[in-house]
């Protein structure tokens, strides 16, 4: 009597006869926003991309948590714990696997066929552009001769529309895969603190470039994308 084999191309779930050897679900992206609330663009633009992605049959899953210390933020959400879970280097604890984790934060709006660009690109860490603020410095850092991560100007991006490798860049809309997060030490988010000057001065550069300095004594290189551009949303208040 011949053996009925099955494998399903969202879970990994193999069926010898009727006995399950494995079952872990699979999905293509696990899109990680943390926060407790998130902008209406975000709203519509989440709602355009899980469209895209149904269009696509591309599988996905979605990891929030929140945490008012925003490096707990981002480890709660990448383990989706609420105990952090620090014995694991896998995304969602292991719960399921995932080919990107697609972070995305809830002041951004962006178009779905940018979405769909970084998670098909082929590098290991990308990242879209977007303002921090009005003069034009982009969340995208390049270090100087010291080491110290210099922020840069969307000008700087202006000539060249191929990806280029940068120093870091902020978490707002970066596709990462996951086996970068599993060759990376625990916490993943720990902040960096770089000598600034000759008195030994000492700054805090924050989680997301802190990461990305991580990911590079891993081995990996951090890219951006000049023509992915996704809008920040920040509040302003105007004083008469």
């Amino acid at each position: 009597m011949p053996v009925a084999l099955h494998v399903d191309s969202c879970h990994r779930h193999i069926v010898v006869g009727c006995y399950s050897l494995r079952s872990m679900t699979h999905y293509d992206v696990a899109i990680a926003t943390p926060g407790h609330s998130m902008k209406a663009e975000y709203v519509k633009s989440l709602v355009n991309t899980l469209r895209a992605l149904d269009a696509e049959g591309l599988t996905y899953t979605f990891l929030n948590k929140y945490s008012s210390f925003v490096p707990s933020a981002r480890e709660l959400t990448a383990t989706n714990t609420y105990g952090n879970n620090w014995q694991t280097r896998v995304i969602g604890s292991g719960e399921f696997t995932c080919r990107k984790i697609f972070w995305i934060d809830s002041d951004i709006e962006w178009e779905s066929e940018d979405f769909l660009k970084l998670l098909a690109a082929p590098e290991d860490i990308i990242s879209g552009l977007y303002q921090t603020s009005p003069d034009g410095t982009v969340a995208v850092n390049k270090s100087d001769a010291k080491g110290r991560p210099n922020m840069m100007n969307k000008s700087e991006f202006l000539l060249d529309p191929d990806p280029m490798e940068v120093g870091g860049v902020g978490f707002g809309f970066v596709a990462v895969k996951a086996e970068v997060f599993e060759n990376m030490p625990r916490p993943w988010f720990l902040i960096d603190r770089v000598k600034w000057d000759d008195l030994d001065f000492e700054c805090n550069v924050g989680e997301d470039y802190s990461w990305c300095n991580n990911a590079k004594k891993a081995g990996y290189k951090i890219w951006v994308d000049p023509m992915v551009k996704v809008l920040h949303h920040k509040e302003t208040i105007f004083k008469v």
